[in-house]
């Protein structure tokens, strides 16, 4: 069943530009399931913080001969910031900062949303220039995750 939603307003710009959209929307179902993925790395990420990491190797094959994914050091990064610890998450890997504070907005966006029975929606359509700056993005988070390869082939938090 289709959810009406508010009319959202739109910034100006050509198609080579970002478009943000905002406004309010009525419940939607699609909320429930970023909510419980925020809710897991979000309880994931504080029971790692309180425990310790999780027995679990979750290398891929390349990690071993020395070449780092953009996503290497997601966990401890996402732990490091359970933890309090910015500068740690940081050097782990930048993007986990990113991860930790979406989840957590996600989470409140469905909270929030189920009380009140409506929500903010940011909608982000990012545009020729928008792909540009995340391509550049991943490419010098890759170059970080290549530079921090001595530091995430060690176990552990340190």
């Amino acid at each position: 069943m289709a959810h009406p939603r508010l009319p959202l307003r739109r910034s100006a710009g050509a198609g080579w530009l970002p478009r943000i959209e905002w406004g309010w929307e009525t419940r939607n179902a699609r909320w429930w399931g970023l909510g419980a993925v925020g809710a897991v790395v979000i309880g994931a990420g504080v029971a790692m913080a309180v425990w310790g990491m999780f027995p679990v190797d979750l290398h891929e094959p390349t990690h071993y001969a020395g070449i780092m994914a953009p996503t290497c050091g997601l966990t401890r990064s996402v732990v490091a910031v359970f933890r309090g610890d910015v500068a740690a998450a940081w050097r782990y890997n930048p993007a986990g900062l990113l991860v930790a504070v979406v989840s957590v907005a996600v989470l409140a966006r469905l909270v929030a949303g189920s009380v009140a029975g409506r929500g903010p929606v940011l909608r982000v359509r990012p545009g020729r220039l928008g792909w540009t700056a995340l391509g550049l993005a991943l490419v010098a988070l890759e170059i970080h995750q290549q530079g921090q390869a001595q530091l995430l082939m060690t176990t552990g938090l340190r």
